[in-house]
């Protein structure tokens, strides 16, 4: 065998290996949000996607705290079978009060499962949905801190802020952003309109950076696909 078809095997491997690792780079599931923005002072309702990231055990319950700095006074938590939802609230102060109806704000929303066949478990995930609001007539967005409690009593705490830089934490919350334009094509509670006109391309800068890895995974499997032809074509005819 030439020097040429010995090194395709392993040039070849080494393509695939390069693409899966950068593929598996930006995998790390966290607990994510739909929509990820929302019209400041709507009321908006929010479906929180939780991934169960173990093999060996089962996602029991999901805990949401919710920001009070601007106080959301309602929430309405969608029915979900096999789960208990609780709604958590907190007094506010005579300074809060006087930026928001009534006399109390939501603090947190914990989903429970009832059983083993609700929990989540490996390779499975669960839809939690609740509409909250009013929300915040000002701001840029809202930080949403998720623990995920799985049925060995392990807690995964998802409540790290976005970096200043932008880049994504480990262990990183949910965040929903505050933009006007998010309010074309969703009634009053915040769900979408039947026929109504979308919302246009909204993404969170995480999703904007998941987007840009996989374009970027594409171009170095083209670039060293191409190196691949390059050095081990086949010879010309003389």
């Amino acid at each position: 065998m030439g020097r040429r078809l010995r090194g395709r095997p392993l040039l070849a491997a080494l393509v695939a290996a390069t693409v899966a690792a950068l593929w598996a780079s930006p995998a790390h599931a966290h607990v994510s949000v739909t929509p990820s923005q929302v019209a400041p002072g709507s009321f908006a309702t929010l479906t929180f996607r939780v991934p169960n990231e173990r093999a060996d055990a089962s996602t029991v319950s999901l805990r949401l705290v919710v920001p009070t700095a601007a106080p959301i006074n309602s929430a309405a938590v969608h029915k979900l079978a096999g789960w208990r939802a609780e709604v958590e609230r907190v007094p506010l102060d005579a300074a809060a009060a006087l930026d928001a109806p009534g006399t109390d704000a939501v603090s947190a929303v914990t989903w429970t499962a009832l059983d083993d066949a609700a929990a989540v478990d490996g390779n499975q995930f669960q839809e939690f949905r609740v509409s909250l609001g009013p929300l915040p007539q000002s701001g840029e967005r809202l930080i949403f801190k998720a623990l995920q409690t799985y049925s060995d009593g392990q807690v995964s705490r998802w409540i790290e802020e976005p970096a200043s830089d932008g880049t994504e934490p480990a262990n990183p919350a949910v965040v929903v952003y505050l933009d006007q334009a998010a309010a074309v094509g969703v009634d009053e509670h915040g769900m979408p309109i039947p026929g109504g006109a979308p919302s246009g391309d909204i993404r969170s800068p995480a999703a904007a950076l998941g987007i840009g890895i996989a374009a970027l995974v594409v171009a170095v499997a083209a670039l060293l696909l191409g190196l691949l032809n390059r050095a081990l074509g086949t010879r010309r005819p003389r």
